[in-house]
């Protein structure tokens, strides 16, 4: 399995040290930028693997040339020894006078009043929606864009309407047509 984590690794690393030149020659850049954090991951996460490695070797050559570190007896008499265990010690019945118990019982009162609020805002949301949106729409048609064009077409310029007969700037703007048209 180390074997294999190891040949990923390198090819993972030659492969986006190839794309990131690949790249650059393209004129890539984004994608340039990419391959190249991710060629700078494999080689941190490479050499990372590596250095553990050779210190994970040192130490074993250590503690092979200092013996058996501990006393002749040790583990024998740790298992033999009672074991008392007491994982919640503020559920013992001598402490439950004390405030102990206040913090869990605490965060579970905020877990789920969190989940009420949630809830509440949900239901809120679902029922409240179509009466606002229906209150927005009358209030927005006040100052909705009219119905018809808010700019005469040439069709209608050059027809010489009363309504835009005596504008000379639209004249001007549609050229000699509309100036025909007004003669």
């Amino acid at each position: 399995m180390k074997k294999l984590s190891w040949l990923i690794g390198v090819v993972a690393l030659i492969a986006t040290g190839a794309y990131l030149f690949v790249y650059i020659y393209r004129w890539e850049w984004h994608r340039a930028l990419l391959v190249g954090i991710l060629f700078l991951a494999t080689l941190v996460g490479l050499c990372t693997a590596l250095v553990l490695r050779r210190v994970t070797s040192m130490d074993e050559r250590v503690r092979a040339m200092a013996g058996d570190p501990r006393p002749p007896g040790a583990l024998e008499r740790l298992r033999a020894a009672p074991v008392e265990t007491q994982p919640f010690r503020w559920l013992s019945p001598d402490a439950l006078d004390r405030t102990h118990i206040f913090i869990p019982v605490l965060l579970g009162g905020g877990f789920v009043v969190s989940g009420i609020a949630w809830l509440v805002e949900r239901v809120a949301g679902g029922s409240a929606r179509a009466g606002v949106e229906e209150e927005l729409a009358t209030e927005l048609e006040e100052i909705a864009f009219p119905a018809t064009s808010l700019v005469p077409t040439d069709a209608e310029l050059l027809a010489g309407g009363d309504d835009y007969a005596d504008d000379a700037g639209l004249r001007v703007l549609l050229g000699p047509a509309a100036t025909r048209a007004a003669r």
